[in-house]
């Protein structure tokens, strides 16, 4: 079997990986093998794909972001056009960035190979018109929150929600003190998870802000007297594995340096994100797949995200989105303001309001009762089980990748 597996987002390398050990399995069992190409990162190449783009050369978010990089995404456009003309992939599957993949969609359907799209785009949110062309090039859409699937049989879309591919990756049978005693934190320390983002636009807005944040957590909690007059605020500062560690170790520096009275003592890391969280009293969390592992983790947490100029008038004026943009919030249900778990964007992200809000959920305070008992909530939500057990929403994706096969092959 050969397969085109386009993983363009950096996040979502770690879930194709699984994806493709699981069809690998799956596989063997038949007495097959497969063959795996396309764009993806490390943790996909290190699963056994051979890679035609690295996915880390498409980062970009936001409308100006992409509008710089769009050569890079026009030449990576051909390059994988050219690939699946050779290769001749029995199948191809997505994973998010839809603008990509979009395009990508249009040139594979004219090759006449079929299309799943795993991780599909949040066409519930916004752009709503992007339902027809799903329904009109995807043979299959494995949606992975359990609100999308009435979403998209509404709209008479094929589709399977095969659970969230953070639970095949998240420590979930852990504790908090094994958290710890792996990070080498005390168990009487309190914990400040403090998660700015991957993307280098994000990093470049959030990072100081959020590190601000941290500190003003700490003067509360030493006000409050929930913190000793000697004791800091351990503040857990884990970066993907794909960022470049030293700029952003420099800039903490300089952070640090301009403190007159730092109350935060900094633990920098990289690739321990989920430990990170699982170890924490609380979370101060860019929007986006993070504030859903924290949920999953039972991590109680603040979301935050600041966007350019014209992004976030284009959201608020031109798009119009009134929901939730933290997944915990989605999965949970909240529609409109003000949202169970506190989220706080554009010039409302301030180092004084991200402070005001995760002060509440280090105290015992009834925002930290809710934040706790959605996070229970949200776990419960996404969990699947087959036969009175968790199952891998890989091997349920690899399952239904297969049947999308055989039956375009009939």
């Amino acid at each position: 079997m050969k397969i085109l597996i386009s993983a363009a987002e950096t996040s979502s390398d770690a879930h194709a990986a699984e994806l493709l050990v699981a069809l690998r399995e799956l596989l063997q069992a038949r007495g097959d093998e497969v063959h795996a190409f396309g764009i993806g990162g490390p943790k996909l190449l290190a699963a056994g794909q051979t890679q035609i783009v690295d996915a880390r050369e498409l980062l970009s978010m936001g409308f100006l972001e992409v509008a710089s990089r769009l050569p890079k995404i026009l030449a990576s456009l051909k390059q994988i056009e050219k690939a699946t003309l050779e290769a001749k992939p029995d199948i191809a599957v997505f994973l998010d960035y839809p603008d990509f993949h979009f395009r990508l969609a249009r040139r594979l359907k004219k090759q006449g190979i079929p299309i799943v799209y795993y991780i599909p785009p949040k066409v519930w949110a916004w752009r709503k018109g992007r339902v027809r062309f799903l329904k009109k090039f995807f043979s299959k859409i494995l949606c992975i929150f359990p609100f999308e699937e009435s979403f998209y049989q509404k709209a008479n879309v094929p589709v399977k929600y095969v659970g969230n591919p953070l639970l095949d990756e998240l420590p979930l049978d852990s504790t908090k003190a094994e958290a710890r005693k792996k990070l080498g934190i005390p168990e009487s320390a309190k914990v400040l998870a403090v998660l700015p983002g991957s993307r280098p636009a994000e990093l470049q807005r959030h990072l100081e802000l959020f590190l601000d944040g941290a500190q003003m957590t700490a003067v509360k909690l030493l006000a409050s007297g929930g913190m000793g007059e000697h004791d800091r605020l351990r503040v857990l500062v884990p970066f993907p594995e794909t960022s470049d560690l030293v700029p952003l170790q420099q800039r903490i520096r300089a952070w640090e340096s301009d403190q007159r009275h730092l109350l935060v003592q900094l633990r920098v890391s990289q690739g321990d994100s989920a430990w990170a969280m699982l170890a924490a009293d609380a979370g101060l969390i860019k929007s986006g797949t993070s504030t859903l592992e924290a949920a999953l983790l039972q991590c109680p947490h603040v979301v935050a995200y600041k966007t350019g100029v014209t992004t976030e008038f284009l959201v608020r004026k031109v798009i119009r989105y009134r929901g939730p943009i933290g997944l915990s919030n989605l999965v949970f249900g909240a529609k409109l303001e003000p949202f169970p778990i506190p989220e706080i964007t554009g010039g409302e992200a301030t180092a004084q309001s991200l402070a005001s809000s995760l002060i509440q959920l280090f105290l015992p305070t009834p925002l930290a009762e809710q934040v706790q008992s959605v996070c229970q909530e949200v776990r419960r939500l996404m969990v699947i089980r087959e036969n009175g057990k968790i199952t891998s929403p890989s091997k349920i994706a690899a399952r239904e990748i297969l049947e999308v096969l055989e039956r375009e092959r009939s």
